[in-house]
Formats: structure tokens, C-alpha cells, sequence
């Protein structure tokens, strides 16, 4: 845990790593890298880099979620909705619960800041 401290992602230490394919892909064969700097004690709040070659899955995201789109580019197609592209630079909000398909073509690369619940929720 790391909560009296100022933390600089992608320079200050990893607190965990975690590498794997996606399971259950709908195409190709994503593999995700998932670098967390900041986990606050209450296991509530997390922030780090995560990675992934090309490839799509479905997720139910289980934390409201800002991504920031540090290199290559996403789709997320959102369940009876639109479809959103994301290049490098760009930045979104996921809310909690919310059915997408993500789609990486070649390569992406984000900068995220999860929170599973807030407080007065």
C-alpha cells in the first residue's frame, strides 16, 4: 500500500504486476500487462499502466475507471450502443458496471485510475 506518499506512475515503484492473456477472447490472442503504482489501503482505489496487444473481449467493468490513452489505439463498442474510438491522448470515463467490447487492432497502451466504489454510493 502506498498512502503517505507522492507516487509518479510509470517512475515510482511497481507495487505488482500482472501479465496474462485475456480470457476468453471474442478475437485474436490479447495479452495484457497490468503495472499498479498506487493501491490504496482500502483496496477501494487504484491507479498504474496496462498494456495489451491486439485483440477483443467483452468486460463488465467492475470499478468506475479513467483511462488515458498513452500509445496506440482502442474501440470500445458500448452493448446496444455506440462504438468510440481512442487514439493517443484521448481520455474517457468507464462507469461501473457498464457491458462493452474492448478492441485493440494492433497495440494500446493506458494510463488508468480505478475506484470500486465511492463514497455516498
Amino acid at each position: 500500500m502506498s498512502d503517505s506518499k507522492l507516487i509518479t506512475i510509470g517512475k515510482s515503484e511497481v507495487l505488482k504486476h500482472t501479465s496474462g492473456p485475456k480470457i476468453n477472447p471474442a478475437s485474436g490472442e490479447p495479452h495484457a500487462n497490468n503495472w499498479t503504482f498506487f493501491d490504496h489501503s482500502s483496496g477501494n482505489f487504484k491507479a498504474g499502466i496496462w498494456d495489451c496487444t491486439a485483440g477483443s473481449w467483452e468486460h463488465n467493468h467492475p470499478k468506475l475507471e479513467f483511462c488515458y490513452i498513452v500509445e496506440g489505439s482502442v474501440k470500445i463498442v458500448e452493448k446496444d450502443g455506440p462504438t468510440h474510438i481512442y487514439n493517443a491522448g484521448d481520455s474517457f470515463v468507464v462507469p461501473k458496471g457498464t457491458p462493452v467490447t474492448w478492441i485493440v487492432e494492433k497495440y494500446a497502451k493506458k494510463l488508468f485510475v480505478s475506484a470500486l466504489h465511492l463514497e455516498g454510493k
